[in-house]
């Protein structure tokens, strides 16, 4: 994998760029190549086609609202509300006056703390559109029992008050924990659950798409490049391999906010075309500095292919973490045995010595 993603990032140098990433559709702002993301997008297409609740799954970062977005705009809505409401990212009451509004004379505004005059809630802003409920595990469950009614109903009516007003819309809704546990555990009600939850749709993390990253750190250049006028450069091929090796926790997120660090960050003539160091130390567990001549020591009789790019990871795993067998293995989700094995396997038995002499040192 890691030698495909360095010719990837090779060829998209040279002017050719994703399918995905720059194709004239609703999907555009999706980037990437991995099989793993176009089953995510061909899913995506095929849900568009329908006005059924969608909760799409996936770490923090993974770009959940992109996708419904892209789910928003090719079912015909370009034109129709996209309204977003953060479902765990404001206190209860605030986030009441935010999903039903108020009316002047309902006796609601003075609970909610809104201006007296009046204010449409987002339940209510969604008519003919789509309401997008951000982590919506995080709900009170106090909200939920309203919220129900809502989509059952297609009227909103501010708690406390019998005054209806018609509201249909499609709901997308995105998660990171498990939703099973969250109702097993009485945070979440099954049927609410059932009504936003039509059908599921998983974005994988940036680990499971890492063939994707040279097309990412491409696109995340040329953005930054027209936001702040900047020059687009070039990560080097050879220091591919340290970020495959990274597991990304932030995933699409973390990447593009050290891709931005890292052109922010660095020295020399902004008219350069390569950047010459790359800090790692910018990701966690990253403590090194790479130079223009970093590398992994190279063997002629390496194997090539699947087994070259595995030989490429495991190195590169093995310089991150310092020569720590347990931390790679962990790293790279296999028994420290059968990474032992593979280290005599490929050769790096002597890599891995000088490794930790540094680390004593």
């Amino acid at each position: 994998m890691v030698k495909a993603a360095s010719d990837a990032y090779d060829r998209s140098s040279a002017g050719q760029v994703s399918p995905i990433g720059e194709s004239a559709d609703a999907f555009r702002h999706v980037v990437g190549a991995d099989p793993a993301l176009l089953k995510a997008v061909q899913r995506a297409r095929l849900l568009s086609k329908v006005a059924s609740p969608v909760l799409l799954h996936g770490e923090t970062g993974t770009g959940k609202e992109v996708f419904a977005r892209a789910i928003h705009e090719a079912d015909g809505r370009r034109g129709a509300p996209f309204v977003v409401v953060n479902c765990g990212g404001m206190p209860r009451d605030l986030l009441v006056s935010e999903l039903f509004g108020y009316r002047d004379g309902d006796g609601d505004g003075a609970n909610l703390g809104a201006d007296r005059s009046g204010a449409i809630g987002k339940l209510e802003a969604a008519h003919g559109g789509t309401l997008f409920l951000d982590e919506v595990l995080q709900l009170p469950m106090d909200l939920q029992p309203y919220l129900l009614r809502v989509l059952e109903e297609g009227a909103v009516s501010s708690p406390g008050s019998s005054k209806l007003r018609p509201s249909s819309f499609r709901v997308l809704a995105t998660c990171n924990r498990d939703p099973w546990k969250e109702v097993a555990a009485g945070r979440f009600r099954m049927d609410l659950f059932y009504r936003i939850s039509a059908t599921h749709l998983r974005i994988p993390p940036l680990r499971e798409r890492a063939s994707d990253i040279p097309l990412l750190i491409e696109h995340f250049m040329r953005e930054l490049a027209l936001r702040d006028g900047f020059v687009p450069r070039t990560l080097r091929a050879a220091w591919m391999p340290q970020l495959f090796a990274y597991s990304w926790p932030g995933n699409v997120r973390e990447l593009r906010n050290f891709v931005e660090s890292t052109v922010l960050l660095s020295d020399g003539d902004d008219a350069c075309d390569n950047l010459d160091e790359l800090d790692l130390s910018l990701l966690p567990g990253f403590p090194q500095r790479l130079g223009a001549g970093s590398a992994i020591p190279d063997d002629a009789a390496a194997p090539l292919g699947l087994k070259r790019a595995e030989r490429d990871a495991i190195g590169a795993a093995l310089r991150a973490r310092g020569g720590n067998l347990t931390q790679v293995a962990r790293e790279l989700r296999i028994a420290r045995s059968t990474l032992y094995l593979k280290v005599k396997k490929y050769g790096l038995d002597s890599f891995l010595g000088e490794l930790r002499n540094r680390a004593e040192q």
